[in-house]
């Protein structure tokens, strides 16, 4: 189960660069989910510390659960 993180990672690499998160959630099986803005739009990456972060287009319960904390994007 992903549990939401105090603070957000500050920086994570991504397959086309980087991304500084917003949101980080973490599981108990090394995974890592980061909420991001681009473009005004939320973005979630999954990935873990072995491997790059990739967008996704599947949101698990955990990750709405986050994104219902964040403000509006600008």
């Amino acid at each position: 189960m992903y549990v939401l993180q105090d603070k957000p990672d500050n920086e994570s690499i991504t397959s086309t660069g980087s991304i500084k998160p917003v949101a980080t959630l973490k599981d108990e099986y090394g995974g890592i989910s980061h909420i991001a803005i681009d473009d005004h739009c939320y973005v979630l990456y999954n990935g873990s510390n072995d491997r790059p972060f990739v967008a996704v287009t599947h949101w698990f319960k955990e990750a709405v659960e986050a994104l219902k904390l964040l403000p509006l994007p600008e």
